[in-house]
């Protein structure tokens, strides 16, 4: 942001300066979006819309202002449509309405809007530049933090199964996941492999201590607590190792490999498979982490690591972007309704802007998009929060406007210090970040001659009636959470009926589901319980709007929390090597293997026909008797596995719960 301004001033054309910065300044709120590449490309489609955007706001402004309701129509249905496609993308298509109101307040001929546009994608693609080095000068730490941070989530789960108080592990992925899945292009390849093998690793513990959760609470003798507190120190000391600077390395992973080699299974207890599994996971860290820190540091660009090895990532790409923006054109969908209400909010501001003459009207249609979000709470708590942000803004804006006087150089330096604080604000608190943005803009407009007390006053009044115009059309046609969160725990039942279903499959007759697609639907399933956790919040932030209200919501998140502890216990048991062989030896018989699968099969029917229930609010109709199958099972000579009996009565406990909380649930009038 500074760099612009003081080659600007250096070279006796600061105006120039000041447009290149305001490209720069949007770019570098993008570029807070992705992790490597996908960080530098979030930038550049910033860039590269900024710079139409300018081109087109000067432009038409200049030659037909009455155009600009159009523009602004398909500017904010753009905006608004693009949420769908992930935070990343659709922060940096919100910077080309702001670049396009930002050039409207200046019109201009072509050449000179072209002259504008070009110096907007230069300070863009500048931001993208300083992104990119970074590449250079963090080689390999920023994924090591990652992993660490994984790994010591792990031990704060395994401190929790210590105490006594067992469950799953929350939904969230690792860290790392997002990491390494845009991984460093300047990183060895053989060091990339050991990540993604550490991140497999962390996966498979996770299954490992919910396994192990199963056995803490009802522990008499605290063996297993005891067990979990040591696991415990030793994940500890691999977020450590980890997190290490280099010179510290070697020591911590020698102190990981005494506390890994002192770690011993307890032998003669039914969770003694559970133990013997996590304890080959921690030696395989450990024995990765003394081969990565052998690893020189310093190696060229390496090729791509094989999908296989990443686990499931989300899909992105330009034909899955494209199918995504096809199917919420349709205003029947949260995102399309959005995208509908934001274009009309923002049009019918530019015709008040328009009619009224307002010459600093801009800032009344920036604030609409900047506040106006598809949920209830952000677009309350955005709009207070800018107004008050800006009123204040404003009037330091203005004070540091008169305070540096006619000196050029002590308003760059204003702006230097104004910017610095709204980026270091912008994802702490959004009123000081937006205070701090204003007081940068002040300054800027100040420098190319728009005088800072007209623009205090005008950002002022007309932030104030943009953010009262996003709360009216926000009540007159709002997004409810409860309008779209059935599809959601619809999605929840249905991905965890399938993550089951293959769990039991597998569990019948190992091999028939390889390691990578259990864990693919692992992904799914706790993926979908995170959205539905995200939709539980949002539903309690609104006015009620049965029948799925917040405390049908928490209830369901419950009993599906249940439901995947015992999922995550089972997919330890069908992927250690103590599964199929049984506790006396023998392997699963052929009637072991058919009653898995009937109950497999009468389960997935059951979730199924639950996900129905959710997405149409109607009572479940008749349904397989769980329990009745569970019963045979147990019940059936020669005994199936113990650990079996005992995982599978948890999952039929869980959806009997779901079951009951839907049949309780009154359906819509």
């Amino acid at each position: 942001m500074v760099v612009p301004l003081v080659v600007g001033l250096v070279g006796g054309h600061l105006d120039y300066g000041v447009f290149a910065s305001l490209g720069a300044l949007p770019a570098g709120f993008a570029s807070f979006q992705g992790v490597t590449r996908t960080r530098v490309v979030a930038v550049v489609a910033a860039s590269a819309g900024m710079a139409v955007s300018s081109f087109v706001g000067g432009a038409t402004a200049a030659a037909a202002p009455w155009v600009l309701v159009l523009v602004v129509i398909v500017w904010g249905y753009v905006a608004g449509l693009a949420v769908c496609l992930g935070p990343r993308l659709s922060v940096a298509v919100i910077q080309w309405a702001v670049a396009l109101l930002i050039a409207v307040g200046i019109p201009v001929g072509p050449a000179q809007a072209a002259l504008r546009a070009g110096l907007v994608l230069a300070g863009g693609l500048f931001q993208g530049v300083l992104v990119t080095v970074s590449w250079a000068l963090q080689r390999g730490d920023p994924e090591r933090a990652a992993l660490a941070a994984s790994y010591r989530s792990l031990a704060a789960y395994a401190s929790e199964l210590a105490a006594g108080r067992a469950g799953p592990p929350p939904p969230v992925a690792f860290p790392a996941a997002v990491r390494l899945g845009d991984p460093n292009p300047l990183l060895p390849q053989v060091m990339r492999l050991d990540h993604f093998d550490l991140l497999e690793l962390a996966e498979r513990i996770r299954a490992s201590l919910a396994a192990l959760g199963e056995h803490t609470a009802g522990d008499s003798c605290q063996a297993a607590s005891r067990f979990a507190a040591d696991a415990c120190r030793v994940l500890e000391a691999i977020g450590d190792a980890l997190g290490a600077g280099r010179a510290d390395r070697a020591g911590r992973v020698t102190e990981l490999d005494r506390l890994v080699t002192r770690l011993q299974a307890p032998a003669g207890t039914d969770w003694h498979w559970v133990a013997e599994a996590l304890l080959g996971q921690l030696r395989a860290v450990t024995g990765i982490l003394v081969r990565l820190d052998a690893v020189p540091a310093r190696g060229g660009p390496a090729g791509d690591v094989p999908s296989t090895l990443v686990g499931p990532a989300p899909q992105e790409g330009i034909e899955w972007n494209a199918r995504t923006l096809r199917a919420n054109l349709t205003p029947v969908g949260e995102t399309g309704r959005h995208a509908v209400r934001l274009a009309a909010v923002a049009g019918l501001a530019e015709v008040i802007v328009q009619a009224a003459g307002l010459p600093e009207g801009r800032w009344m249609v920036l604030t609409i998009f900047l506040v106006l979000k598809p949920d209830y709470n952000s677009t309350v708590y955005r709009s207070i929060h800018r107004a008050v942000g800006t009123a204040v803004g404003a009037g330091l804006g203005a004070v540091a406007a008169a305070l540096a006087g006619p000196d050029r150089g002590g308003l760059v330096v204003a702006a230097a210090v104004a910017v610095a604080a709204a980026y270091a604000l912008f994802d702490v608190n959004y009123l000081l970040y937006s205070g701090f943005l204003t007081v940068f803009i002040v300054i800027l407009l100040e420098i190319l001659g728009f005088p800072a007390v007209t623009t205090a006053e005008a950002r002022l009044i007309e932030t104030a009636i943009g953010a009262a115009l996003a709360l009216v059309a926000y009540s007159l046609w709002p997004t409810w959470e409860g309008l779209t969160a059935q599809e959601k725990f619809a999605c929840l039942m249905e991905a965890h009926g399938q993550y089951a279903c293959a769990l039991l499959r597998e569990a019948a007759r190992a091999g028939q589901i390889t390691s990578a697609r259990l864990r693919g639907l692992q992904a799914t399933a706790r993926r979908a319980r995170t959205d539905a956790e995200a939709s539980t919040v949002r539903l309690a932030d609104e006015p009620p709007n049965p029948p799925l209200t917040p405390a049908v919501a928490r209830t369901l998140v419950a009993a599906v929390t249940r439901l995947g502890h015992a999922e995550l216990s089972l997919h330890a048991l069908v992927t250690s090597s103590a599964w199929p062989v049984g506790e006396q030896g023998g392997r699963s018989t052929d009637a072991d293997a058919e009653r898995l699968q009937a109950l497999g099969a009468a389960l997935g029917t059951t979730m199924s026909a639950l996900a129905e229930t959710v997405r149409f609010l109607q009572p479940p109709g008749r349904l397989p008797s769980l329990r009745q199958l569970h019963t045979a099972m147990r019940n059936q000579s020669p005994p199936p596995d113990p650990r079996l009996v005992r995982i599978t009565g948890s999952m039929v406990d869980a959806i009997d719960k779901l079951e009951s909380v839907l049949r309780r649930t009154p359906a819509p009038q």
